[in-house]
């Protein structure tokens, strides 16, 4: 018995079991679900090769785009980094990690006074962290150098 008799047992067999209108909407099924899995193919393949052509072309673009941002840009980076970092502490005052990042972000914003504040909390805090010690001294020596 070869391929397409087979077929034609198995389609006479579920006629008789489901009916022949019933078989008839299997097979349109059947044919729906093909194409939906053949166009669920075509649109991974096309999205997959349109993510991959934009990785190698942004390399490319990347490598040709100046390296430092404009200094306009930066301030307004580390003010909006300030902000969040202020928002942080207005919730959680003792919060470790945004004091660091309000440190850090008043020195690179060269306010070096609007450092010393939550410098000298973070001293409070923790008293065996001797380089919050160290950083503070340093700030206000730079703080007297530059009155």
């Amino acid at each position: 018995m070869d391929y397409i008799e087979k077929q034609k047992l198995e389609k006479q067999k579920l006629e008789k079991e489901y009916g022949t209108i019933q078989v008839r909407k299997m097979e349109k099924q059947k044919q729906l679900q093909k194409i939906m899995i053949a166009l669920s193919v075509v649109s991974l393949m096309g999205s997959t090769i349109f993510g991959l052509g934009k990785v190698f072309t942004g390399a490319n673009s990347q490598q040709n785009q100046p390296k430092t941002p404009t200094a306009q840009s930066t301030g307004l980076s580390l003010a909006a980094q300030e902000k969040g970092y202020l928002t942080v502490l207005e919730r959680e005052p003792n919060n470790q990690t945004a004091l660091e990042g309000l440190v850090n972000t008043r020195v690179e914003m060269n306010n070096l006074p609007g450092a010393i504040e939550p410098l000298e909390k973070l001293i409070q805090l923790y008293p065996a962290q001797a380089e919050y010690k160290t950083i503070l001294a340093k700030i206000k020596e730079d703080v007297k150098g530059k009155k």
